[in-house]
């Protein structure tokens, strides 16, 4: 029975206990404190429930220091007014320091826990050179989840006017003030995600603008082609900039200011003086804000200076530059550009170096170069001067002159050349070709004071090919200065006619270039490998085919040779009348041998002869073998015969051999039978 009343005591305790608990109001979640001018505070929290109406009324609780003694600042007795003002806080005269409870039940005999103590945001301005220092404080620490993360700093300025100079996350910031002289106003907010905003007090001071705006910055500086250097720069990133003072380094190292430029986004120049032509000039820049403070010297940049110098003997130009200092990123290249004759400027070489050298000029022309470096990224660029002269060349031979390009008897091609005998040189390079396109340096010729010099060409084939002759003249230095006109052979071909056996033909190709012209060719024979002294015959320029009936002149080897000689027309201004022989090209009539095939030693018919026609004498044989290989029968002369003496009747073996015209060696093999 006891322990049945301790148990029954019990639950009437526990029930008694949950339904207070249950009728308990709890304290407001205090969020915002803002401050207005005169130092009153108002507080904002979240309304908490109040499912069994036992709300009495809010006590705001208020300290300077956040370990107390807590005072009552006031109360409010409506539930659901969220916000309490706090008059004659002091909130601009340090932080101060609240916390809300909640008074529930009967008379508000019952209170709430406070949720969390705020500490109000306190403005500290402090006014160092034209810099505005301003520090502030959290309004809870850590943040409280619905705080924003960035305080928004405002400035009031012009009067009434706010403006958000800042968002950050800091609790200190310095506004460099860009306005010569004004009461600037500040205040930092923190905004809450329920919709209130926490505000510091507003704190004032008379500010002068005393710090200068941020340098531009000098990217490059350029030459133009009137000796007149270009400055380029990025804009200030100091929104009060207006303008740019432009600065030149003279000779004894000061810094000369030579003009300014007024607009933030002006940032090129172009100045009057052409000292860069002559040397390299430094600049350098400064910025200037509308208080007339101006910034220190930015970085100094300097021109390049190109000297071009002319290389006589390598016909070069050899240019030199100063190295280009401060190019932002660093230098990646320097890029050569050459015009000529006053032509477009063309790339001509690239170089890491302040040199290059640039060959391959022709003398009395005018060359004018511009040196151009790139930075790594290749986005900036700076130009030299202008450095130009007139390319020439040492004194030398005014002309040389291919006089012939004839081919000897001997087949290997004379070339003849006459050169000014006024004005000596070292010589004459030599070149041939077999297409009239494409030559080749074959020989060297000294130049000789009576103005004959003489190649022979024996690396030919002139009866297969022509070939064609020209003459460069090579001037004091060793470098090529003139060329000669071009000579060429003649290739001369003869071909037997079949029908008539007597008659050969010729054909050539005419002979060039002589200054006089061709007035024809003379056509000579060759008999017995020996040229004729007189031609057979005459034509004029323009025929270059003949034919020659040789019927009364043919030997009996079949074989014969021509040779045309072309020859120069009267006009040549040097005086000369030349002339210039072909190749020797040889016409074969074919050999023919006529065998009996039998013969009757004791008949009409009775000695066996071969009859030939066109062999070669001199190398002609006859044998005769029996059947058992025996040599019955042997003569080298084609006029003697096998008679057969001694001999029986039967059949037997020939072997002839001799040497057409064209030297080639013939076996003839059959049999005769003797009757």
């Amino acid at each position: 029975m006891k322990k049945v009343l301790v148990i029954l005591i019990s639950f009437i305790f526990l029930s008694t206990h949950f339904a207070k608990l249950s009728a308990q109001v709890n304290a407001p979640d205090l969020r915002c404190i803002s401050c207005n001018a005169a130092g009153d505070l108002t507080l904002t929290w979240i309304v908490p429930p109040d499912p069994s109406a036992q709300f009495f009324s809010y006590e705001i609780y208020h300290s300077i220091a956040y370990g107390g003694p807590y005072t009552i600042a006031g109360t409010v007795n409506t539930r659901t007014i969220n916000t309490f003002t706090h008059l004659g806080a002091g909130g601009n005269v340090q932080s101060q320091f609240y916390y809300v409870i909640t008074k529930w039940g009967a008379a508000g005999a019952s209170g709430s826990t406070a949720v969390d103590t705020l500490k109000s945001i306190f403005l500290n301005l402090t006014n160092t050179s034209g810099v505005a220092g301003l520090s502030y404080n959290n309004l809870h620490t850590p943040k409280l989840p619905t705080s924003s993360a960035n305080f928004k700093i405002n400035r009031e300025y012009p009067t009434l006017t706010w403006t958000n100079i800042k968002n950050t996350t800091a609790l200190n910031y310095n506004d460099t003030v860009t306005i010569c002289t004004a009461i600037l106003k500040y205040q930092i907010e923190e905004s809450d995600a329920v919709g209130c905003v926490s505000s510091s007090n507003i704190q004032a001071s008379l500010f002068k603008d005393l710090t200068p705006p941020k340098n531009a910055f000098l990217d490059s500086v350029s030459v133009n082609a009137g000796g007149q250097t270009y400055l380029g720069w990025n804009p200030s990133p100091s929104g009060d900039c207006t303008g740019y003072v432009i600065y030149q380094q003279n000779g004894a190292g000061a810094w000369i200011p030579i003009d300014t430029v007024y607009g933030l986004n002006n940032t090129a120049y172009t100045t009057t003086n052409t000292t860069s032509n002559n040397s390299s000039v430094n600049y350098c820049i400064a910025a200037i804000d509308s208080c007339k403070n101006i910034s220190p010297l930015g970085t100094a940049q300097q021109t390049i200076f190109l000297k071009a110098k002319y290389d006589l003997c390598g016909r070069s130009a050899q240019l030199t530059w100063n190295n280009y200092q401060n190019l932002p990123l660093g230098i990646l290249k320097y890029n050569v550009y050459c015009s000529v004759n006053a032509g477009p400027y063309n790339f001509v070489g690239s170089t890491n170096s302040n040199s290059y050298t640039h060959g391959g000029l022709v003398p009395s022309k005018t060359y004018c170069y511009v040196v151009r470096v790139f930075n790594v990224p290749q986005v900036i660029t700076s130009t030299s001067n202008l450095s130009c002269f007139i390319a020439s060349a040492p004194p030398a031979t005014s002309f040389v002159y291919v006089k012939t390009a004839t081919v000897a008897f001997a087949q290997y091609i004379n070339v003849n050349l006459f050169s000014d005998t006024l004005k000596p040189c070292k010589g004459f390079n030599l070149y041939k070709s077999d297409d009239g396109i494409n030559f080749n340096i074959i020989a060297f010729l000294p130049y000789s004071p009576n103005g004959f010099s003489a190649y022979s060409d024996v690396d030919v084939r002139p009866s297969e090919k022509n070939y064609f002759y020209k003459a460069e003249i090579v001037d004091s230095c060793g470098n090529s200065r003139y060329m000669s006109n071009t000579g060429k052979t003649i290739l001369l071909k003869v071909k037997n006619d079949n029908t008539f056996i007597f008659n050969n033909n010729l054909s050539w190709d005419n002979y060039s270039s002589w200054l006089g012209g061709v007035a024809g060719y003379n056509i000579f024979r060759v008999i017995n490998d020996s040229a004729q002294v007189a031609p057979v015959d005459f034509v004029p320029v323009g025929t270059t085919t003949y034919t020659d009936n040789v019927e009364d002149v043919y030997p009996e080897s079949g074989k014969i040779g021509y040779f045309v000689q072309a020859v120069e027309n009267f006009g040549n201004p040097y005086g000369f009348t030349d002339a210039s022989a072909s190749n020797v090209a040889y016409c074969y009539v074919e050999a023919t041998v006529f065998v009996p095939s039998s013969f009757a030693p004791k008949g009409k018919n009775n000695i066996w002869l071969p009859k030939s026609q066109f062999v070669e004498k001199s190398d002609y044989s006859v044998r005769v073998f029996n059947r058992w290989g025996e040599q019955v029968f042997d003569t080298g002369e084609d006029n003697k015969g096998w008679d057969g003496s001694n001999m029986e009747s039967g059949t037997y073996v020939y072997l002839i051999e001799y040497r057409n015209a064209r030297g080639e060696f013939v076996q003839l093999k059959g049999t005769v039978t003797m009757l």
